[in-house]
């Protein structure tokens, strides 16, 4: 017995373990991912999905439609006919017939049963609404297309971000270890100067605090590495309890933009919203024609075959058998007045066309406002990021410099601390850039439309 419980609990240790194991991600793996898990993209694909059905059903309206129909009647009582007297009167030759008397007479005709059999077709012939129309649907459905695309993209610019933040958190994670590492190494020579009573306690006791401060600045920064994932999980529908690995290096994603890219020409046709709104202006201009086209007549052609039944006792075999009737028709339809109710839909629908130009214009006008922006921001954080890379060298150089005087008796702890303070401020700094640089390139390629 404890022995299938010790398996059982292996057992159970081992999938936990496996549930739990970590997956690693590049950046285009962690897109991808999004794109396949987030909801927002799955509700664009049904959105598509549904816009499909809606062109289906359409089209429906112009494709030929049959139908059958049984129809079975038993009358109770049979209909009475009042047929005049007088109705039948006639005169023969030679023979003096006395005159009806007036009124009526009580007659019944048919049978008490009845059964029919139905074929119904119908077609429409001419609708000029009806074509105009359909292109419209077919509009809407590669709408819809550009809709799903605009959502992948939402997705994939956010998506990077999340995973940048990531490996800035990381990179700079890994800065303050690195400081406490050395800063650690500073403190047991310094230590060793003190046993040998070359050096003052305070100057110990001042690594030490340096030490501290930067444990706790350490201590902050992992659980903003730890927000900082589950900010990505979140962005990629990834589940929150589990935990990811990213693959990429920081370095690896540090693209410089295109020369292009920076000085180009603004090319708003490459963002997708412009698409989508030029699709929105043609679809609105589709519904005016539409609109103007239900002026026209329309014609229909219907087909009609019945085989009818009629017999007091339904299973009679030596009654007679079913009867056809078979019509073949034309309806036309000719609008004349409807109250001014198209002339209405038709301002309506100009006056959305004219909407919509009017919005293209400034979407134009706001994309090449982005892309300057954005080209601007990123120079800025291109120098501002340069500057900080000599300032990072320059304070190290500081501190090496000030390590070196302490060790030989000239410096004083004081200097050194104050060098040490003074290149974690630039080596923060310089992440701060690095964080800029990064997110301005993204925010550009995004206001490129690449």
């Amino acid at each position: 017995m404890k022995q299938t419980i010790l398996i059982f609990g292996l057992l159970v240790v081992g999938l936990s373990m496996q549930a739990q194991e970590t997956e690693s991600f590049t950046l285009k793996e962690a897109i991808a991912y999004s794109q396949t898990k987030s909801n927002v993209v799955r509700t664009a694909d049904l959105d598509i999905m549904r816009a499909k059905a809606e062109v289906q059903e359409y089209t429906s309206v112009g494709i030929p439609k049959l139908s059958a129909q049984v129809e079975y009647n038993y009358f109770i009582h049979l209909p009475t006919q009042l047929i005049p007297n007088d109705a039948f009167a006639f005169e023969i030759p030679g023979i003096s017939l006395p005159p009806p008397e007036p009124g009526y007479s009580e007659t019944q005709f048919g049978t008490r049963n009845n059964l029919t059999f139905s074929l119904n077709l119908n077609t429409l012939v001419v609708d000029g609404s009806y074509f105009v129309g359909l292109k419209a649907s077919k509009g809407l459905l590669e709408m819809t297309k550009r809709q799903a695309e605009l959502s992948k993209y939402d997705i994939k610019h956010t998506v990077v971000k999340a995973y940048l933040t990531v490996l800035i958190a990381e990179e700079n994670k890994k800065v303050i270890e690195n400081n406490i590492k050395n800063l650690g190494t500073m403190k047991t020579e310094t230590q060793a100067f003190f046993d040998n009573g070359l050096v003052e306690q305070l100057d110990v006791e001042r690594l030490e605090l340096s030490i501290s401060n930067l444990e706790i600045e350490l201590s902050a920064l992992s659980r903003q590495v730890e927000l900082a994932y589950n900010v990505l999980k979140f962005q990629m529908n990834y589940p929150l309890d589990q935990t990811i690995e990213l693959s990429d290096a920081l370095s690896d994603l540090l693209v410089l933009p295109e020369s292009e890219d920076l000085d180009g020409d603004i090319n708003t046709g490459q963002r997708l919203e412009t698409d989508i709104l030029k699709q929105t202006i043609y679809l609105n201009e589709l519904n005016t024609k539409r609109f103007n086209l239900g002026y026209m007549p329309t014609l229909q052609a219907f087909a009609v075959h019945q085989q009818v039944l009629q017999r007091d006792d339904l299973f009679d075999g030596n009654s007679p058998g079913f009867f056809p009737t078979t019509i073949v028709g034309l309806q036309l339809n000719v609008p004349i007045f409807d109250g001014l109710d198209k002339a209405a839909k038709i301002k309506k629908s100009r006056i959305d066309v004219e909407k919509f130009k009017l919005q293209l214009q400034d979407l134009e006008r706001g994309i090449e406002l982005e892309v300057k922006n954005t080209r601007a921001a990123y120079k800025n954080a291109q120098i501002r990021l340069e500057n900080q890379d000599k300032n990072v060298a320059l304070a190290q150089k500081i501190l090496n410099t000030t390590r070196i005087k302490y060790k030989e008796g000239v410096g004083s702890s004081l200097e050194m601390t104050q060098a040490e303070q003074e290149l974690y401020r630039t080596q923060a700094n310089r992440m701060n850039a690095l964080y800029e640089l990064v997110v301005a390139k993204a925010d550009l390629d995004k206001a490129l439309g690449k």
